[in-house]
């Protein structure tokens, strides 16, 4: 389920203009899911699906800080840190966009 709603949140930021960089960079203490540049700026991004639920709810201020700790590693380090949030449904994908979560 993850790897599907990395693609969908890969598809939705490169239509908002988005370019992947790289996919699941693993970085002590974590991992990061996107690393994209938007509009000249360095995004780190997590990207959360879950079926159903709010995916919203499954960023913790723990997951927030390895996200964080983990683009640290980086150089250059990113401009900010985003999630993706994808709710899977019968109906389809509903995908939100939080910048600058961390």
């Amino acid at each position: 389920m993850g790897a599907l709603g990395e693609r969908i949140a890969e598809r939705f930021l490169v239509r908002r203009g988005a370019r992947i960089l790289f996919r699941n960079l693993r970085l002590w203490p974590g991992e990061i899911d996107l690393l994209v540049e938007v509009a000249g700026a360095l995004v780190a991004v997590e990207v959360k699906t879950r079926v159903g639920a709010d995916p919203v709810e499954e960023m913790t201020d723990l997951k927030a800080e390895r996200l964080r700790r983990s683009g640290h590693r980086l150089s250059p380090r990113p401009d900010r840190y985003d999630l993706v949030a994808v709710r899977l449904t019968t109906g389809g994908a509903q995908v939100r966009w939080l910048p600058a979560i961390c």
